[in-house]
């Protein structure tokens, strides 16, 4: 089964890529409506990790270089990889879509959330007290009876251990070669995972320039309340558009 999934757009073929990487426990099918919402402003393209939907039945990767060899190759068969390239990675999600940009020079690098990579370095990846509290989130404020409540959160604490150990697996490499792409942190002022300091030390991955902001919401800001953060990513890739050559 393939990595990356799209749909329907409209979009030129000359289009901006947004290539979106979710938060641990997540699925690509979140970005099946950011597709809807953006049109044909760009070709939305979503990473499936194994381990859930349609994917469930598949062993988890070896690690995070695994993933991005897969999603590089995928890209490169797609004839994606020579249009301007968006990378967007939500918490998790963010640490996978550096690695990814490191493999391909984006036009952009935008990440939700996420502490900066020397930060998963020194504390290492998600740990069980993550797992527990996010399984927790994914159920709150439901109205399920509590006997399915219980088993859903049974179910994404599953796939959050998938993706603790994927995590568990990154390693900074001493004396790589930074960015040259401007890279966006962005955070969420209720945020309790990721402090603002975590996010200000992306600025030591790129040569380019950092742009920070900080949303309303918390940790499950792209999910629960998308709307700021689309018109956000709608700027960005309004802005290379306007770069590309006429």
């Amino acid at each position: 089964m393939t990595y990356l999934r799209t749909w329907p757009n409209g979009a030129p073929e000359a289009a901006p890529v947004l290539l979106c990487l979710p938060q641990a426990g997540a699925s690509a099918l979140q970005f099946q409506d950011w597709q809807r919402r953006l049109g044909s402003r760009a070709t939305v393209c979503a990473v499936q990790l194994p381990g859930r939907e349609d994917r469930w039945g598949e062993p988890a990767p070896s690690g995070i270089a695994e993933v991005v060899g897969a999603v590089v190759a995928e890209l490169a068969d797609a004839g994606l990889l020579g249009r301007p390239l968006v990378v967007f990675g939500d918490s998790l999600g963010g640490l996978i879509a550096y690695e990814v940009a490191r493999a391909v020079g984006p036009s952009a690098l935008v990440v939700c959330v996420c502490r900066a990579p020397v930060h998963w370095a020194r504390q290492g990846g998600l740990r069980e007290d993550d797992v527990e509290r996010l399984a927790a989130a994914s159920v709150a404020g439901s109205d399920l009876p509590p006997e399915l409540a219980a088993e859903l959160r049974d179910i994404a604490a599953e796939v959050l251990r998938r993706d603790a150990a994927l995590s568990a697996t990154f390693r900074e490499v001493p004396g790589a070669e930074p960015l040259r792409c401007p890279v966006y942190a962005w955070g969420a002022l209720a945020d309790e995972t990721v402090t603002p300091a975590q996010l200000d030390d992306w600025r030591a991955v790129t040569t380019g320039p950092l742009h920070r902001h900080d949303f309303d919401g918390g940790h499950r800001v792209s999910r629960e309340d998308p709307g700021a953060l689309l018109g956000r990513l709608s700027h960005v890739l309004a802005d290379l558009a306007e770069e590309e050559p006429s």
